[in-house]
C-alpha cells in the first residue's frame, strides 16, 4: 500500500503485477451468499490457506449485491455483459468498460470492444468486472468529466500503466471525477482507468475498511497456496 495527498485529498493505492502476483475477484462464499465485506473475504481466503494483501470493491451492484454488468470469476461467467447505454447512473456513463484478468495479463476494455470480440475475450478471461465510466482511455481523460465539477464523493478505480502494472486506488476524501482521473494519469502514470464505485467504496487495509454497508464483488491481491 502507498499513500498520497493530492489537492488535499488522501488517496491509498495498491500496485500489483499480473505476471507474478495473484490478482483475483470474489463475490460469494461456498454457500452462494455474497461475502459482502473484507472481514468475510479474509476468513474465506484463510480457509483456503491464502492471505489477503489488499482489496477493494469491484464495481457497481444492485440491491441484491449482484454485479450490474459482466462478472467472471475463475473462468466462470456469473453475470452477462450489460450493453445498455440509455440509463441513469455512473455505470451507464459512456464509455463504460471491463477490467479483465487473463492468466498473466490485465486489460481495461471498452464495453463495445469487448462485445465486438466476445469469443476472443471469453477464451482468455479468467476474471472480469464491468463498470463505468472509463476514466482514462489511451492517456486521455474522459471528455465528459468537468474540471470545475462540484460533484465530489469518495471514489475508487482500477488503472493500468504502460508496463501493464495494475493499481487499485481509492480517494478516501471526496473528489471529482476529473481530479481523480488527473491523479491516476499524472501521478500514477496510468494510461487506462476504470471507475469502480463512489460513496460506499473502501479499501483493505485502511482504517475505514470494514465500515459502511455490504457491497458486491471484490478485487483482491492474495498470496498463499492458491497464488501463482
Amino acid at each position: 500500500m502507498r499513500q498520497y495527498q493530492y489537492h488535499r485529498v488522501f488517496i491509498s493505492t495498491c500496485r500489483a503485477d499480473p505476471r507474478s502476483d495473484s490478482i483475483r475477484m470474489y463475490w460469494k462464499d461456498a454457500n452462494g451468499t455474497p461475502l459482502g465485506n473484507f472481514s468475510r473475504l479474509d476468513a474465506h481466503l484463510r480457509d483456503q490457506g491464502q492471505q489477503m494483501v489488499c482489496a477493494t470493491n469491484a464495481g457497481i451492484y444492485d440491491k441484491q449485491l449482484q454485479p450490474l454488468g459482466l462478472y467472471v470469476e475463475g473462468g466462470n461467467q456469473l453475470r452477462r455483459l450489460n450493453t445498455r447505454k440509455n440509463a441513469y447512473g455512473n455505470f451507464y456513463l459512456q464509455p463504460n468498460g471491463v477490467f479483465v484478468l487473463s492468466e498473466r495479463q490485465a486489460y481495461i476494455v471498452e464495453t463495445s470492444d469487448y462485445q465486438a470480440e466476445l469469443g476472443l475475450w471469453n477464451a482468455v478471461t479468467r476474471y472480469a468486472t464491468q463498470s463505468g465510466p472509463l476514466m482514462i482511455v489511451d492517456g486521455q481523460i474522459n471528455p465528459r468529466f468537468d474540471p470545475d465539477s462540484a460533484n465530489k464523493v469518495v471514489r475508487n478505480a482500477v488503472c493500468l500503466d504502460a508496463g501493464g502494472m495494475v493499481t487499485l486506488a481509492i480517494a478516501r476524501n471526496p473528489i471529482s471525477f476529473y481530479d481523480f482521473a488527473s491523479f491516476l494519469r499524472d501521478e500514477l502514470k496510468c494510461s487506462d482507468a476504470l471507475y469502480l464505485d463512489g460513496s460506499i467504496s473502501r479499501m483493505y487495509p485502511t482504517l475505514e475498511a470494514n465500515m459502511g454497508p455490504a457491497f458486491g464483488a471484490m478485487i483482491a491481491v492474495v498470496k498463499g497456496d492458491g497464488g501463482k
